[in-house]
């Protein structure tokens, strides 16, 4: 889900009102991927993506009612990370899960903190040596994954590996943009505009590929339909509440555990749940792509 901010230094939360809801996300973002997954057997993946992110959107800017509203440029620049986000990011990966596994896709997606540290890298943000130390180690693992997968998990379409290995660049570049937004912006608005913005260019998409089309949807399955309410329920919305709430009451660094436990609880539901298959290099390539991240975080 969309990232961005800060946390605010709390001098005593109770221990329930932080472990609680970091569980809770853990468990709604890191199932995302799986529930993707499933929604993709018989739904048209960008028909999918695009009324699931829409109607969260609309529901969000429900809740949004109220709050301080955003500037114009404010609002361009959310519009144009939302269309990162969730078309370049979530949406290509979800066209991708067509032919991928879900566990290759999460330790594929765990990547996005590095993207960010070498986008940012790219456009002036120095990095440290340690950092492009743990950046080499991070995507070493990643090529690690990737050319030990066996036909299995890739699924025989190699073309989806390729686009699963970019979508994270584009979220992390929607990440990025997020985040150099002008201050003050209320989280909940601009989570708002970013699912409209990117919901609405989905629609777009899909409707220009006919995969709005009723006959596309005549064999969906209530497994499938299941997996896009649990995505539209607990990933985009309560997934995103949670996440804003725990960045108000919780330290920053205990928060962004979230980018190296979440790969993990996908991969863990694809294995056991989906029954896919997890090999060696996915073990040992991952666990040096986590390592980074969580390295990574922690210095920061």
């Amino acid at each position: 889900m969309i990232s961005g901010g800060g946390a605010r230094n709390q001098a005593v939360v109770p221990a329930d009102r932080t472990v609680l809801p970091l569980l809770a996300l853990y468990v709604c973002w890191g199932s995302a991927i799986p529930a993707m997954k499933l929604m993709v057997e018989t739904i048209p993946p960008i028909g999918g993506a695009a009324l699931v992110f829409l109607l969260s959107g609309i529901v969000l800017a429900g809740v949004a009612r109220g709050r301080p509203r955003p500037t114009r440029r404010q609002v361009r620049t959310l519009m144009i990370a939302g269309v990162l986000l969730l078309v370049g990011g979530q949406g290509l990966a979800t066209v991708a899960l067509t032919e991928v596994t879900a566990s290759l896709g999460a330790i594929l997606a765990a990547a996005i903190p590095l993207w960010v540290v070498l986008l940012g890298g790219l456009t002036g943000v120095r990095a440290s040596v340690a950092s492009w130390i743990r950046l080499v180690a991070g995507f070493g693992g990643i090529v690690i994954v990737v050319l030990t997968a066996p036909g299995s998990a890739i699924g025989g379409a190699p073309w989806a590996v390729v686009a699963f290995c970019v979508a994270p660049i584009l979220w992390a570049a929607g990440s990025l943009l997020t985040a150099n937004v002008d201050r003050p912006l209320d989280r909940v608005v601009a989570g708002a505009v970013q699912l409209l913005a990117g919901g609405t260019v989905l629609v777009v998409v899909a409707l220009s590929l006919g995969q709005l089309d009723p006959a596309q949807w005549a064999d969906v399955s209530w497994t499938s339909a299941g997996a896009a309410v649990f995505l539209l329920v607990f990933d985009s919305l309560l997934g995103f509440m949670l996440y804003t709430r725990l960045l108000e009451t919780a330290p920053a660094p205990l928060v962004s555990t979230y980018a190296y436990i979440t790969p993990l609880v996908g991969a863990a539901i694809g294995a056991t749940v989906l029954d896919e298959p997890l090999w060696v290099g996915a073990f040992a390539g991952g666990a040096l792509v986590l390592g980074a991240v969580a390295l990574e975080l922690r210095a920061r």
